[in-house]
C-alpha cells in the first residue's frame, strides 16, 4: 500500500458541499478548532458568517452608526456579534486569544460610534453591545 504524506493525514479534504470558511488573518490553528466548535455546537460557516455581518456594520460611513430601518431577531449584527462570543468561549486559550486580537478592533470601533444606553440594574454586561444605542 503507498505511503500518504504527512500533510494529506494532517489536513483531509472537506466533504463536498461543505460551507467552512477559513478566516483570513487566523492561523491554520485557530480555523481548524473554528471549524470544531461549529461542527460541533453551530453550523458550518457560522463564524465567517457573522465575522462578516460584524463588519459590514462597521464599514458604514459615519462617525455615528444608525439603527437599522427594520428589526429581525437573529438578523442584527449584535446577534452576530453573540455568536462571535459563543465561539469564542469555546475555543482553546490559543485560537481565542487570535479571534479576541481580531475582534478588539471592531468591538472599538462599534464601542466609539455608539452612544450608552440608560440600564436599570440586572442586564448582561458581557454581552455589552446589547446596551449601546446605534441611533442618536
Amino acid at each position: 500500500m503507498p505511503r500518504r504524506r504527512p500533510h494529506d493525514l494532517r489536513r483531509p479534504d472537506p466533504a463536498p458541499g461543505t460551507p467552512h470558511t477559513d478566516i483570513t488573518g487566523l492561523s491554520h490553528r485557530a480555523n481548524a478548532a473554528i471549524r470544531h466548535v461549529e461542527d460541533t455546537r453551530l453550523r458550518p460557516g457560522a463564524t465567517a458568517k457573522a465575522l462578516a455581518m460584524w463588519r459590514e456594520l462597521l464599514d458604514r460611513p459615519g462617525r455615528w452608526l444608525d439603527g437599522d430601518a427594520v428589526i429581525s431577531p437573529g438578523l442584527e449584527p449584535e446577534s452576530a456579534r453573540d455568536t462571535l462570543l459563543d465561539v469564542t468561549r469555546r475555543l482553546p486559550p490559543g485560537p481565542r486569544r487570535e479571534l479576541e486580537r481580531l475582534l478588539k478592533p471592531l468591538d472599538d470601533d462599534f464601542y466609539r460610534r455608539t452612544t450608552p444606553q440608560v440600564l436599570n440594574g440586572g442586564e448582561d454586561l458581557t454581552r455589552w453591545w446589547w446596551h449601546r444605542d446605534r441611533e442618536l
